[in-house]
């Protein structure tokens, strides 16, 4: 079978700061159970449906957020894919994170990131998700000025690069914002 990539222009533009401000996370099988699709097209995310699905909204801290997506491929046997891989710390210790480091534990998740020059992606939306793949369900710190909280890392392999989402009101649309307390 014959593969043509279509290749395209780059130009650098402005220089941008890194870090994500903001995360959503969504249980992805509730989400095809709502009837909640996803559509990518050449990179870019459109979503339709939905309204009454959960999703809960995250603000990480500055500085300890990641997120990574190297690609690996084969030649010899002709396949490529992506680790995507969301690396974050919830600062503070309560039932109320406990309880939220136990049900990602248990899921495939879905996460939406707010880069902070104001780009949204997301990650996990191929058949398996995200998935907890380590992270500590809870940490003390040493020192006065060490964090307590807790840290997770979620993974998933991908046939494709995180898309972007344009228009951020689809989001909303399609799911129900938890903002927390």
């Amino acid at each position: 079978m014959a593969c043509t990539p279509t290749l395209s222009a780059y130009k650098r533009g402005c220089k941008v700061t890194g870090g994500i401000t903001d995360i959503w996370i969504n249980d992805k099988e509730t989400r095809i159970d709502g009837g909640i699709t996803y559509t990518i097209l050449n990179g870019a995310l459109t979503i339709a449906g939905g309204g009454a699905i959960a999703a809960y909204h995250i603000e990480p801290r500055e500085n300890n957020t990641t997120f990574t997506q190297p690609r690996s491929d084969d030649n010899t046997a002709g396949t490529t894919f992506v680790t995507q891989t969301l690396e974050f710390t919830l600062v503070g210790y309560s039932a109320a994170l406990a309880y939220l480091s136990d049900e990602i534990g248990k899921g495939r998740i879905e996460a939406l990131m707010k880069f902070d020059d104001g780009t949204y992606v997301m990650a996990g939306i191929e058949v398996n998700g995200l998935q907890s793949n380590g992270g500590d369900a809870g940490f003390s710190g040493t020192a006065k000025a060490d964090a307590n909280g807790q840290s997770y890392t979620l993974t998933c392999e991908s046939k494709l690069t995180a898309p972007t989402l344009a228009d951020f009101s689809e989001y909303t649309t399609a799911f129900t914002v938890n903002e927390g307390s």
